[in-house]
C-alpha cells in the first residue's frame, strides 16, 4: 500500500479516491489533501505536504509517540501522556481541534497562506 502511494502521486492520477464532501459542496474537509501529503512525505518534501494537509503533518509525530509509549508495557502504567492520549478528554480535543481546523481550511485567510 505504501508503494502506491510512494510511486504514484495522488495529485495527477485519478484512480485515487475522492473527497465525498468536496465532491457534493466544493468544502475541504479535515482528511482532504492527506493523500497527497502522504505521498509528499514519502519523497521528504515536507513543506509541500504540509500544504496538502498540516493537521495529519502535525498529527504524525503523536501517533508515533502514541505508538512508542504503547510498545513499551512497563511505562504506560505511570505515564500521565499516555494515559491522557487514552482519555476522553483527549478524544474531545481532538474533535474539537479536527472541527475548527475544517471550518478554518475554507475561509478566505486559510487559502491565502497557502
Amino acid at each position: 500500500m505504501i508503494s502506491i502511494y510512494f510511486f504514484f502521486d495522488p495529485s495527477k492520477n485519478s484512480y485515487f479516491l475522492k473527497c465525498p464532501l468536496k465532491e457534493l459542496t466544493g468544502y475541504d474537509c479535515a482528511g482532504c489533501g492527506v493523500q497527497r501529503a502522504f505521498h509528499e512525505l514519502l519523497h521528504f518534501r515536507f513543506s509541500r505536504a504540509f500544504q496538502y494537509n498540516p493537521l495529519f503533518v502535525i498529527a504524525i509525530p503523536f501517533l508515533l509517540l502514541f505508538f512508542v509509549l504503547k510498545s513499551s508495557k512497563a511505562y504506560t502504567k505511570t505515564c500521565w501522556f499516555y494515559n491522557f492520549l487514552k482519555s476522553k478528554l483527549f478524544f474531545l480535543v481532538v474533535l474539537i481541534i479536527v472541527l475548527l481546523f475544517s471550518l478554518f481550511r475554507n475561509t478566505d485567510y486559510y487559502k491565502s497562506l497557502f
